[in-house]
């Protein structure tokens, strides 16, 4: 190989790790610390930002941006949004991962807790209806 290729090497397994380090929060070598805080926040933002778009039903779990950022500054990303997508909500339980199998097509039901509720989610072509139990309180008179 010729040094041209040799530099080339070595220049892009630097980005690699500049860039590993900064989505996981950490300073690289010759880096000013308050500049990389804010570019850790705009790549974690970049990347929510993708797995919203892949999967909207996010906003429907409580503090997700916050979850998703915790999560993917320990978890590099290993493919596309939708892989991303389908590896945060396992981590967060099946049942949310049902829920985006739904979203997705790939599952008609799910069973999931929602604002401390248990929440059927049903979808039945392009139409999605999330169902839950209502309680009724008697009023006094």
């Amino acid at each position: 190989m010729d040094s041209r290729g040799a530099v080339r090497e070595h220049l892009a397994a630097r980005q690699r790790e500049v860039l590993d380090d900064l989505l996981a929060g950490r300073t690289p070598p010759g880096f000013d610390p308050a500049g990389t805080t804010a570019t850790t926040r705009v790549l974690h933002h970049k990347r929510s930002s993708a797995a919203h778009l892949a999967a909207p039903e996010l906003d429907l779990l409580p503090d997700w941006r916050a979850r998703f950022h915790a999560w993917a500054a320990q978890h590099p990303q290993q493919g596309c949004a939708h892989d991303d997508v389908r590896t945060f909500l396992a981590s967060i339980g099946p049942g949310w991962l049902r829920l985006h199998e739904v979203y997705e097509g790939r599952r008609r039901i799910a069973l999931t807790h929602m604002s401390g509720r248990r929440v059927l989610t049903v979808g039945l072509g392009s139409q999605i209806w999330h169902l839950s139990r209502r309680t009724w309180k008697r009023s006094s008179t």
